[in-house]
């Protein structure tokens, strides 16, 4: 069910981003119209991004795949994941 909404949080937010493009477009050549798409737009992308943020999936920094936020080992690669996001700034990309 997690990779299903993390999936879903994705697709919400590339038509979100789709929809304040046509609103600018339509905006742009003088339709009155383009409101209802930009709030559409803004909204669906709000809605993807809290539901892909409540799957509790991340992605492994050096396969990409999707893991557990609270994995301390990547599943796939077996890679060790830093606690936070600066720790793994400090690392280098290669071992």
């Amino acid at each position: 069910m997690r990779y299903f909404a993390y999936s879903v949080g994705i697709v919400l937010k590339v038509a979100g981003v789709l929809l304040v493009l046509t609103a600018a477009i339509i905006w742009v050549s003088g339709r009155p119209n383009s409101k209802i798409l930009l709030v559409t737009g803004a909204i669906f992308f709000s809605g993807g991004f809290l539901i892909k943020r409540a799957s509790q999936l991340k992605k492994c920094f050096r396969c990409r795949e999707k893991i557990e936020r609270d994995a301390a080992r990547c599943r796939h690669c077996g890679s060790d994941l830093p606690a936070y996001a600066a720790e793994s700034l400090s690392e280098p990309f290669y071992k």
